[in-house]
Formats: C-alpha cells, structure tokens, sequence
C-alpha cells in the first residue's frame, strides 16, 4: 500500500482495489485474446473485421488502463505482467484451433460479454461505497457493452 490523499476509508479502498483488479486480470486477457483473433482470422469479410477488432482492442486497452489507474489512485499496485494475468484471469482460454471469421467473431462477443458481466459485478460490489470507481467503470461498461452488439452483429442471422 501506498500513501494516497483519497478521502475514502482504508477498508473501502482495499475492497475496492481488490474487485478493480479482478476485471483488470480478465481485461488484459481479453485484449491479448482479442489480437490473437485479430492475427489470425481468415475469411470473406477479413478486411472489416480486423479492422473492427483494432477499434475493440484499441477500447479495451483504454479500459486497462484506467482500471490500473483507479487500483494506483487508491493506493494500490495494479498487477498486469502475463505471468500474473494467466494465472489469475477467470476469463476462459482463447480458442487457438479456430480460423474462420464467424467463429473469431463469436468467440470475442463471447468474451466481451463475460468481462461486461465481470465488471457489472464490481459495480454492484462498490456500489454503496466508492462512487468514482462505479463512476469509472459503468462509463467502460457502456463501451464494452456497445462493443459487444457491433462484434455480433456481422454474426449470420439465427433462426
């Protein structure tokens, strides 16, 4: 722990730092796994695609970041190394057999979806106590959320 003028209580900066860093684990994976796609995809509609997954890995990427920084603003060391991240990311692992543009597609939405759900989760753990991380969070969540729909929608249409 660091010295920080925060003005919340200790105990609600560690509750809070501990969940931020949870999401932060699984959205650095999830931006690993997003250019793991983004490198190997193949198919018709590659060009957008790849495309889209630069502007979804270019958003996730800024939502690592603040989460670090939030976990540093309130005293904390953020951990980020991929020796760390792989062994404490709760994400599910990136399916490295797959090559087709919908099957990239479904698997990201996929993973979108669970770090969305990951982050609704914190907020409704910090909602009583530290504001400016729900704050920082439902404006990310909004992102990831919008994310999501853009990614699934160049899925084929279900019956």
């Amino acid at each position: 722990m660091t010295h920080t003028y925060e003005t919340l209580p200790e105990n609600v900066k560690l509750h809070s730092a501990q969940v931020l860093q949870k999401v932060l684990y699984c959205a650095i994976d999830l931006n690993m796994q997003i250019k793991e796609s983004h490198w190997s995809m193949q198919g018709r509609e590659f060009l957008s695609v790849h495309r889209l997954f630069d502007e979804v890995a270019e958003t996730v990427e800024h939502t690592t970041d603040d989460i670090a920084e939030r976990i540093a603003q309130l005293g904390r060391k953020p951990e980020g190394t991929l020796q760390t991240v792989a062994s404490k990311s709760i994400l599910p692992t990136y399916p490295v057999s797959i090559s087709a543009i919908d099957e990239h597609i479904e698997v990201i939405s996929q993973r979108l979806s669970f770090v969305t759900s990951l982050a609704l989760q914190a907020i409704s753990d910090m909602e009583n106590n530290d504001p400016v991380s729900v704050d920082l969070l439902t404006a990310r969540t909004r992102e990831l959320d919008k994310l999501t729909w853009l990614v699934e929608s160049h899925l084929p249409k279900r019956k």
